[in-house]
């Protein structure tokens, strides 16, 4: 499940997440993804073993994995990135007939995300 995550996917995971995940993994997670700790240095703070603290840290990750299945919210955020970026390439190369097709998408991704869906 996690094998395809990068560092920043797991952090924008967090930035959306954390408030779901119990107090210890989003401690361990924070001091892992966003701090850089490694695990040792974690478990040596922590007064846990290595493998420990690599157990909540997998856990919670995959929480968060889980969460983002349910809600989309990571995916929609990039998708929405995305499509703001194409408009504003088009508005920066004064291509207004490029626009509508775009803003369109825009519209129906934002009416997506109010209805529930990803």
């Amino acid at each position: 499940m996690q094998d395809n995550l990068s560092h920043t996917d797991v952090c924008l995971l967090l930035d959306f997440y954390s408030g779901i995940l119990t107090e210890r993994q989003k401690e361990l997670l924070a001091l892992y993804y966003n701090d850089d700790w490694s695990l040792s240095e974690i478990a040596e703070t922590d007064g846990s073993s290595r493998q420990a603290i690599h157990s909540v840290i997998r856990r919670g990750v995959d929480r968060l994995l889980e969460i983002e299945h349910s809600l989309g919210l990571v995916k929609q955020h990039r998708e929405l990135n995305v499509l703001l970026q194409e408009i504003i390439i088009e508005v920066e190369n004064n291509n207004c007939d490029d626009l509508k097709p775009l803003i369109v998408r825009l519209d129906q991704s934002l009416n997506r995300s109010q209805e529930g869906e990803s």
